[in-house]
C-alpha cells in the first residue's frame, strides 16, 4: 500500500475498535476491575491475521450480527460510510516549540486587567485633552490680565494728572493731599504685585503647554502598548476550530454505519479561529446537528438513487469570519424540511393556530422547531423527529450570545447558520442614546441602521410599521420598552425623519426608535451581579473608553416582548408621531408615585430601620434621627435587615444599594414581593448618582432617592413625606 493511500474502510473500524477497547481497560482500572476487557480477544486474533498477512483483516461478524445484517435492504457491508474530503498524508516533522500552559481563569483576569488598563489609559487621555482644551481660555485671561494693567496704569497718570490740575486748591486741605497721595502709592502697590503674578501665571502656563506635550507623546505610548498586550491576549486565547471539527468525524461515521448511509463530510475554513471557551461550548449544539443532518436529512441510498441523487450524500461543515464574529454552517443535500408537515404538526401541539399558519414566514415557521418537545417524528428514535433537542441546541447556543437560523428547500437539503461572537467578553457594539441615556447593542444582532421619514410609517391598528426588505416590521419606541420617563420635548414629532436601528432574533425583526444613533465601539461585557441580574431587557454592563458606564440591552428579550408581550406599551403609537396632537408630560425621571400612605404616629416614637455596611454612616443616622424622635435599629446588610423585619413592625426603611452578602437591591425586590410589606416606604440612600441607578431604584420599589453626601433637612423632609409623628 503506497504511504500516500486512505486506509481501507476494514482497518479504519479496526483502528477505532482498538481505541474503544483501550479505552474501556481504562475505565475498568479507574473503577478498581482488573482484567476486564470486552473484545480484546477477537481485536488480537485481527492484528495477527494482519501482521502475518492470513486475513483480509475484516472483522468476523457473530452469527446474530450477520442475520440482523442480512434482514436489512440497504446493508452496505464494505461501504465507506462515511469519507472525508481530504485525503490523509503523513504530516512533515515540525520543529518543537515552546510553549506554556496556563489556566482560562487566568487568562480571563488577564483580559479583564488589560482592558481596565485601555480604558484607564483613555479615561487619562480624556482628561489630559480637556486640560489641553483649557490652555487657550487661560491665553485669552492672561491678554485681560495685561489689558486689566494697562488700565489700571492709564488710570494712574490721569489721577496724577488731574492731582496736579487741581493742586492749588488742595493744599489748603493737606489731610487730603496726603490721603490722595496714600491711594496712588497703594494702587501703584497693587499693579506691581499684578504684574509679578502675570509674569509668574505666563511661565506657568508655559510649563503647563511643554508638559502637556510631554504627557500626550507619553500617553499615546502607554495607549499603543496596552492595546498591543490586551490584542495579544486577546489572540492567545483564540485556537483554530479544526480541534472542534476533528472531534466530530468519528461520531459521525458510527451513526452512517448505525443507519446505513453513505455520507461525504467537506469541511472548510477549519483554520478560522475562535475563542477556547467558545470551542467547548459549540461541541454538543453542532454535534447534534450534524447527527441531525445525518438522521433526518441524508436519505438511504436507494432513496436518493430513486430521486436521480448519487447514493453517497454531502454534509458541508464550514467555518467563517464575520468582521467580530464566526458563522458556523450544517448544511446538507437530503430531503430538507417540509413546510406544511411542520405547520400541521405545530398546529397538532397547540403551538399554533390554523389561520395564523397561512400567514407565517419561512422564518417563523421554523422558530417552532426549536420549541421544546417540537417533533415532527412519529417513530421515536435516539433522536427523534427533526426538531427534537432543537430547543437544547439554541438555548445552549443563545447562552454564549449567538443565534441560530434555518434554510431549507424541500428535496434538496437544509442549512442550519450558527453565528457566535469570538469573543465573550469583548465585542463590538453599537451605542445609542435613548432619554440622555447610553445604551449598548450587540453589532451581532444589527441588522441596519437608518433614518426613516415619518412618512413612511404604516398605521395599522392603530400602531405603526415600516417596509424593510419586503416585509412589514413594528417600530418600537425603545424608551417605553424600557419604561425611560420624558420630557414632551422629546417628543418624535420635533422631526420629520426618526433614528431607527433594526435588530433581529432568530429571523424576527423589529425596528428600535431611539433619540440618536452614535457610534460602534469595542466593549468589555461584564455581569451586573446578583442584585441586578434580574432586570429585564440587561444582559450586562460595560464601561466606555470615556469612562462612562453603559448598560448592554438583550435583543432577544426586547424583540419578544416588542411582538408579543407589550406590543400596547411599546410599539410606536400615531398619537406619539402627530404633529397636531399634544404630548403629554411623563413623571419627572427617578420620582415614582408607589401610592404609599402617610402614616400618622401616636403615642410612641416612629420606628426606622437603617441599612448600610458602612458602621460610620449607621452610627451617624442613628445618633441624628434618635435626636429628632426617631427610634432606630441599624442593619449591615440585606439578610440582618429582614431579619428585623421579621420581628418588628417598622414605619420606614432608609437603605443603601451595594453590600455585601444581600445587596439593597435585592432586598428592595424582596420587600416588595412580600404582601405584608406593601405599605412599608422605602428611602434609598447611596453614593451612586446615576440617573439609571435612580430609575432602575424606583422600578424595583423604592420611594424616594438620595445621593451621598447629603443635607440632614433635606432626609428628614423625605421621611415626612411617609411619617407624622403627634406626641
Amino acid at each position: 500500500m503506497s504511504r500516500s493511500e486512505p486506509l481501507p474502510q476494514h482497518l479504519y473500524d479496526l483502528l477505532f475498535d482498538v481505541v474503544d477497547e483501550v479505552d474501556f481497560i481504562i475505565s475498568a482500572l479507574v473503577d478498581g476491575e482488573r482484567n476486564k476487557t470486552k473484545n480484546f480477544d477477537e481485536i488480537v486474533t485481527q492484528l495477527e491475521a494482519i501482521k502475518t498477512g492470513e486475513g483480509s483483516g475484516q472483522k468476523k461478524k457473530s452469527a446474530k450480527k450477520r442475520k440482523a445484517q442480512e434482514k436489512t435492504e440497504e446493508s452496505t457491508p464494505d461501504a465507506d460510510y462515511l469519507s472525508i474530503s481530504e485525503d490523509l498524508e503523513i504530516p512533515k516533522v515540525k520543529p518543537r516549540d515552546t510553549y506554556i500552559r496556563l489556566h482560562v481563569q487566568q487568562m480571563d483576569s488577564l483580559l479583564n486587567e488589560t482592558a481596565e488598563m485601555v480604558i484607564n489609559n483613555t479615561q487619562f487621555k480624556k482628561q489630559l485633552d480637556t486640560l489641553k482644551n483649557n490652555l487657550p481660555r487661560m491665553d485669552m485671561e492672561g491678554k485681560n490680565l495685561q489689558n486689566i494693567l494697562w488700565y489700571l496704569d492709564e488710570f494712574i497718570k490721569e489721577e496724577q494728572k488731574l492731582i496736579g490740575e487741581i493742586e492749588p486748591l488742595i493744599k489748603k486741605s493737606p489731610s487730603l493731599m496726603e490721603s490722595e497721595e496714600k491711594q496712588i502709592s497703594e494702587l501703584k502697590e497693587t499693579i506691581g504685585n499684578l504684574k509679578k503674578f502675570s509674569q509668574n501665571f505666563n511661565q506657568i502656563l508655559q510649563n503647563i503647554k511643554d508638559s502637556g506635550k510631554l504627557y500626550d507623546e507619553q500617553i499615546h505610548k502607554m495607549l499603543r502598548l496596552s492595546n498591543q498586550i490586551h490584542e495579544s491576549i486577546m489572540n492567545a486565547r483564540l485556537v483554530p476550530v479544526d480541534i472542534l471539527f476533528q472531534r466530530f468525524q468519528r461520531p459521525l461515521r458510527d451513526l452512517a454505519r448505525k443507519y446505513n448511509k453513505k455520507v461525504k463530510l467537506l469541511i472548510r475554513g477549519e483554520e478560522t479561529e475562535l475563542d477556547r471557551t467558545l470551542v467547548e461550548e459549540l461541541f454538543e449544539p453542532l454535534l447534534h446537528l450534524l447527527r441531525n443532518a445525518i438522521d433526518h436529512g441524508i436519505e438511504l441510498p436507494k432513496e436518493r438513487k430513486k430521486v436521480g441523487k448519487p447514493e453517497e450524500g454531502t454534509i458541508k461543515l464550514s467555518a467563517t469570519r464575520e468582521r467580530n464574529f464566526v458563522s458556523f454552517n450544517v448544511e446538507d443535500d437530503g430531503k430538507g424540511i417540509d413546510m406544511d408537515k411542520v405547520k400541521q404538526r405545530a398546529i397538532d401541539l397547540g403551538f399554533l393556530k390554523k389561520n395564523q399558519a397561512d400567514v407565517l414566514a419561512e422564518q417563523e415557521v421554523f422558530e417552532y422547531m426549536m420549541y421544546s418537545g417540537f417533533s415532527t417524528s412519529t417513530v421515536k428514535t435516539e433522536l427523534s423527529g427533526r426538531g427534537m433537542g432543537l430547543d437544547i441546541v439554541k438555548n445552549q447556543i443563545q447562552k454564549i450570545k449567538g443565534d441560530i437560523r434555518i434554510y431549507s428547500e424541500k428535496g434538496k437539503g437544509t442549512r442550519f447558520q450558527v453565528r457566535v461572537p469570538i469573543s465573550l467578553t469583548v465585542t463590538q457594539a453599537m451605542l445609542v442614546n435613548v432619554n440622555n441615556n447610553i445604551y449598548a447593542v450587540p453589532l451581532l444582532q444589527v441588522e441596519e441602521t437608518i433614518d426613516l421619514d415619518r412618512k413612511d410609517l404604516i398605521s395599522k391598528d392603530n400602531f405603526y410599521y415600516m417596509n424593510f426588505r419586503g416585509a412589514q416590521i413594528p417600530v418600537i419606541k425603545l424608551s417605553s420598552l424600557l419604561q425611560i420617563s420624558e420630557p414632551p420635548e422629546n417628543a418624535v414629532s420635533k422631526s420629520n425623519t426618526v433614528p431607527v436601528i433594526i435588530v433581529q432574533d432568530e429571523g424576527n425583526k423589529v425596528a428600535l426608535l431611539v433619540d440618536k444613533i452614535l457610534h460602534r465601539e469595542e466593549i468589555l461585557i461584564k455581569s451586573l451581579g446578583k442584585g441586578l441580574q434580574g432586570i429585564r431587557f440587561i444582559s450586562g454592563g460595560s464601561v466606555l473608553a470615556d469612562g462612562r458606564v453603559v448598560l448592554v440591552l438583550d435583543v432577544r428579550q426586547l424583540v419578544f416582548s416588542g411582538l408579543r408581550g407589550h406590543r400596547t406599551e411599546s410599539i410606536l403609537r400615531q398619537e406619539e408621531v402627530s404633529l397636531d396632537k399634544p404630548q403629554k408630560a411623563g413623571p419627572k425621571t427617578g420620582k415614582v408615585d408607589q401610592g404609599r400612605t402617610k402614616r400618622i404616629v401616636e403615642g410612641r416614637k416612629p420606628l426606622i430601620l437603617v441599612v448600610d455596611d458602612s458602621l460610620s454612616i449607621r452610627k451617624f443616622l442613628t445618633g441624628f434621627l434618635s435626636k429628632r424622635n426617631y427610634e432606630i435599629e441599624a442593619a449591615k446588610n440585606g439578610y440582618h435587615a429582614l431579619e428585623y423585619l421579621n420581628q418588628k413592625d417598622f414605619d420606614l426603611l432608609i437603605t443603601d444599594l451595594e453590600m455585601p452578602n444581600l445587596s439593597g437591591y435585592e432586598l428592595i425586590e424582596q420587600i416588595r414581593s412580600e404582601p405584608r410589606w406593601d405599605e412599608l416606604p422605602i428611602v434609598v440612600l447611596t453614593g451612586r448618582a446615576s440617573q439609571h441607578i435612580q430609575q432602575i431604584s424606583m422600578k424595583l420599589g423604592a420611594d424616594e432617592f438620595i445621593i451621598k453626601p447629603f443635607k440632614e433637612e433635606e432626609l428628614l423632609k423625605k421621611i415626612q413625606q411617609f411619617i407624622e409623628y403627634k406626641k
